[in-house]
């Protein structure tokens, strides 16, 4: 099925007079720009089978769900030959689709329906990694002499100081412990930035980059539109693998990102990857960059000039609440530092002729409201309703993750044997191990580490789907245990109840992706603060020629004052979306922003 991108003639750039006077802004548009996103964690979606994990036949027969929040795209995580060591992103086999997520028609009647409604698919590619039962990698392993040696990073040990075999460098994995293990047969260590199950493919062999060209290409001729490309910036390493800074001196291995993320070829890779195969039709990509990318490196990977990528996932807003880059570390935070990322990024994106993909949530992330609001029962909903408000209000594609729509929290009362996230689980023995030497061998209290994950871990967002109050949530038949535990919460957000609930999170998100549809000015326009400086309050403009619109968000608890700029006209001004009853005859200078609130004007 062809699609055609929508086209209009470029208006003149003309820079605004003052900082509150709207602008002209140059674009293109384009429809994966004004498209809104939802990602499907397929194996906690809906299950079809009544085997306990999500499956296409699942997802497939809640199309017309998805279809109703008003959405263009669905992304669909892994759903490859896996053995599941982390959670599908372990790939066995590129062109086989896992048994418990479905069969090939499966998979094509799923496509088949989203087409049908007018709605694209997304696939995800990890290709910085296989599985180490990929049989890429049981041919790798199988002798130095294989032809498929070199498809994967194997270095030989050094010696020690004490004379003992130890790894080729100190680099720390991403998931913790060693980035290297050891083969006995072949006696070499390989490569794996992240679990030992996942050995990082070679992407220097230029036989290995035509493989995943291949890959890609058979999954655009069976109907996906476009990629989601996995930790797509750490697949170009120094290729000297030299030792990282001793910044840890007790620790023995050291964090090594500066030598594999944003490598010394990866825009060559990327180019190479547009022509060879993102050039060839008509489709829109988004690289995950999870460990860090500045706007400045940003800009180089989604110029459109370069022909690259076209959006790219930056975690700076979902970094700046770790202690010294520890995510398990929880730190207290203020307003003006999401603020500031949030305006930097979009201002940079616009100054450069740039895109931003915007996301609060996805399937590693923590859930927002718990994260940046509350899930205190009072004031749940209209917290999640005013992130849902700033989520729509900023320039970019809008990425949207499964229950983020209803305002779903984390679960609370699981014990550590409930977690199935292997970067959860080895953090948590590894803490536990550190804390019983520190106590002297005696069992330690693990009370705060546990607190940790249920704020952190990335199985809180990978509960299934509650779509009813019925055992499991809906998600499967009650007899049937679900391959994670349902969160207790289901009786009370599901999405049954709030399908009839005119004022629930559910329907508030289905105005508000009706209301940016209308307005094309809110996903091209200009970004201008009101006030940076705010303790409580994110508040900005966004403009494009004669229209604009203000968005006030009350991250306080309590009721806060907000002074509206007096170059900011409200003689006209229109409340298109609040979450509190309102009656307003006239917008006041001077605003009273009740707890979590959330109002968007259209001004002008």
């Amino acid at each position: 099925m062809s699609y055609e991108p929508s086209i209009i003639e470029k208006p003149a750039l003309r820079p605004p007079a003052d900082p509150y006077q709207t602008g002209n802004f140059d674009y293109d548009r384009a429809w994966w720009r004004e498209s809104i996103v939802y990602q499907v964690y397929l194996q906690s979606f809906k299950d079809g089978n009544n085997d306990g994990i999500g499956d296409f036949v699942g997802l497939t027969s809640k199309i017309d769900y998805i279809k109703s929040l008003g959405i263009d795209v669905i992304w669909v995580s892994p759903y490859f030959k896996s053995p599941l060591k982390d959670q599908g992103y372990d790939i066995a086999d590129y062109y086989s689709i896992k048994e418990e997520f479905g069969t090939d028609k499966d998979f094509e009647n799923f496509v088949n329906a989203a087409h049908a409604r007018s709605m694209r698919v997304l696939m995800d590619g990890v290709f910085n990694h296989t599985s180490n039962e990929h049989q890429w990698f049981k041919e790798s392993k199988s002798s130095k002499d294989n032809p498929r040696r070199d498809w994967y990073i194997w270095r030989p040990a050094k010696t020690g100081e004490t004379g003992k075999k130890v790894p080729p460098n100190n680099w720390r994995s991403l998931f913790g412990g060693c980035a290297w293990e050891w083969d006995d047969k072949t006696q070499e260590y390989y490569l794996h930035l992240f679990s030992r199950d996942q050995p990082d493919l070679n992407w220097d062999n230029p036989a290995v980059r035509r493989a995943i060209y291949g890959v890609m290409q058979h999954w655009l001729d069976r109907g996906v539109d476009g990629f989601r490309l996995d930790a797509i910036n750490v697949i170009s390493k120094d290729p000297n693998l030299p030792d990282a800074p001793i910044e840890e001196p007790d620790q023995p291995y050291q964090s090594a990102i500066q030598f594999f993320n944003n490598g010394p070829n990866i825009h060559k890779y990327l180019k190479e990857m547009h022509e060879y195969v993102l050039s060839k039709g008509d489709m829109f990509t988004v690289g995950e960059m999870p460990i860090y990318v500045s706007e400045q490196e940003a800009s180089k990977y989604v110029a459109k000039e370069r022909r690259e990528l076209d959006m790219v996932f930056q975690f700076n807003h979902l970094i700046f609440d770790f202690t010294e880059g520890d995510k398990w570390t929880i730190r207290k935070w203020e307003t003006p530092e999401l603020e500031a990322v949030i305006r930097r990024w979009q201002q940079h994106m616009l100054g450069n002729h740039g895109w931003n993909a915007i996301f609060f949530e996805n399937h590693d992330q923590p859930r927002s409201i718990v994260r940046w609001a509350t899930d205190n029962s009072e004031y749940r909903e209209v917290a999640a309703k005013m992130l849902a408000t700033l989520l729509f209000s900023l320039r970019g594609t809008i990425f949207i993750y499964q229950g983020q729509e209803l305002g779903m929290s984390h679960p609370q009362s699981w014990s550590i044997e409930d977690y199935q996230d292997v970067e959860t689980i080895n953090w948590y023995q590894e803490e536990y191990d550190k804390r019983k030497k520190e106590n002297g061998g005696r069992e330690p209290d693990m009370t705060s580490a546990l607190k940790a994950i249920r704020l952190r871990s990335r199985d809180n967002a990978r509960v299934v789907i509650p779509w009813d109050d019925n055992p499991n949530g809906g998600f499967c038949n009650s007899g049937v245990t679900p391959w994670i535990k349902p969160d207790e919460q289901y009786q009370t957000i599901n999405v049954k109840k709030q399908d009839k609930n005119p004022e629930s999170v559910l329907n508030y998100y289905r105005r508000l992706i009706f209301l940016r549809k209308c307005q094309v000015m809110m996903f091209y326009g200009g970004y201008t603060p009101l006030d940076s400086e705010n303790k409580h309050v994110i508040a900005f403009l966004r403009t494009q020629g004669p229209f604009a619109n203000m968005t006030l968000c009350n991250f306080s608890d309590q009721d806060t004052n907000f002074d509206v700029p007096p170059e900011v006209r409200l003689d006209f001004a229109v409340l298109l979306a609040c979450n509190y009853d309102i009656v307003e005859p006239r917008v006041p200078k001077r605003i009273i922003l009740r707890p979590y609130e959330a109002r968007l004007y259209g001004i002008r």
